[in-house]
C-alpha cells in the first residue's frame, strides 16, 4: 500500500500547483503538470473554459517547456503572459525584463518555434506601458509619435506613425495583435 501511496501523492500534489517543476522553470498561468500530460486540472480547466486561456497559449507554453528542457535554459524565470495569433503571425508576451534575459537566444528561441508551428513569431513584453508596447510590437520600425483621436461614440483611437524600416509583419496585422492583446484601436501611418 505504500508503494501506491507516495505516486498518489505526487499527482495530487502536481494537481494542486504545488511542486513538479522546480522553481527555476518557465511560468505560465497553467501548472507544468497539466501542461505535459496534456490532462488538465480543474483549475486549468476553468482558465480556459473562462478564454483567460486560449489554445494557442497551450500550445506555446508547451513548445516551450519541451525547448527549455532540450538546452534553452535561458528560459528559466521567464514569465509566459499571453499569445496572440492572427493568421500567420504568432505574438508571445512575456514579462517585463524577461526579453532582457533572453537576450542573445531570442533570435534561436523565435526560429525553432518558427520551424514547429510555421508562423513569424515575435516577441514583446506585456506589463509596460503603452508606448514601449507599441515600440516593441512595429520593431524594427521607429515609433515617430502617438495620438489619440477621440471619435463621436465615444471611442478612442490610436494614430500611430512610423518612420524607417517596414514592421516584422503586415501593419493591419499588427494592429489586430494590439487590438487583442491591450483592446487598442489602432490606426497605423507611415511618416511622409
Amino acid at each position: 500500500m505504500g508503494e501506491v501511496r507516495a505516486p498518489l501523492d505526487m499527482l495530487i500534489s502536481a494537481l494542486s500547483h504545488e511542486a513538479v517543476a522546480g522553481e527555476e522553470d518557465l511560468e505560465t498561468k497553467l501548472c507544468h503538470f497539466c501542461l505535459k500530460t496534456g490532462v488538465l486540472c480543474p483549475r486549468c480547466e476553468e482558465k480556459v473554459r473562462s478564454g483567460e486561456v486560449s489554445q494557442s497559449y497551450i500550445g506555446v507554453a508547451r513548445l516551450l517547456l519541451d525547448l527549455e528542457d532540450k538546452g534553452f535554459t535561458a528560459l528559466q524565470d521567464a514569465t509566459l503572459m499571453d499569445v496572440a495569433e492572427i493568421g500567420d503571425v504568432l505574438v508571445l508576451v512575456f514579462k517585463r525584463g524577461d526579453l532582457t534575459r533572453l537576450g542573445p537566444t531570442r533570435g534561436r528561441l523565435a526560429r525553432a518555434l518558427e520551424g514547429e508551428l510555421g508562423k513569424r513569431v515575435h516577441m514583446v513584453e506585456g506589463d509596460v506601458d503603452e508606448r514601449t508596447f507599441l515600440e516593441q510590437l512595429f520593431a524594427p520600425a521607429t515609433l515617430v509619435t502617438i495620438n489619440r483621436i477621440w471619435l463621436p461614440d465615444d471611442s478612442v483611437e490610436i494614430k500611430v506613425i512610423l518612420r524607417g524600416r517596414r514592421p516584422w509583419a503586415d501593419v493591419r496585422t499588427l494592429a489586430e495583435v494590439a487590438r487583442e492583446l491591450r483592446n487598442l484601436s489602432l490606426r497605423v501611418e507611415f511618416e511622409r
